[in-house]
């Protein structure tokens, strides 16, 4: 009897380690594609900055020449 007892205690154990490896996988993965998400987002926000930085300064640059 201790012996079925103690088979069922290590399934139970080993079906919680096989749980807990499921959700860390589950929660790295769900981490992985926002990390990648933001990454994106931040890449596009600066490039678009840049655009805006470079279009400003060429406004500059002929207003400077007009005047000169």
């Amino acid at each position: 009897m201790r012996a079925r007892n103690a088979g069922k205690m290590i399934g139970l154990i080993l079906s919680e380690v096989i749980l807990f490896a499921i959700a860390a996988l589950i929660g790295f993965g769900i981490g992985w594609r926002a990390n990648i998400m933001l990454g994106a987002q931040r890449r596009r926000e600066a490039a678009r900055e840049t655009d805006d930085l470079r279009a400003a300064l060429t406004e500059a640059q002929v207003r400077r020449a007009r005047v000169s």
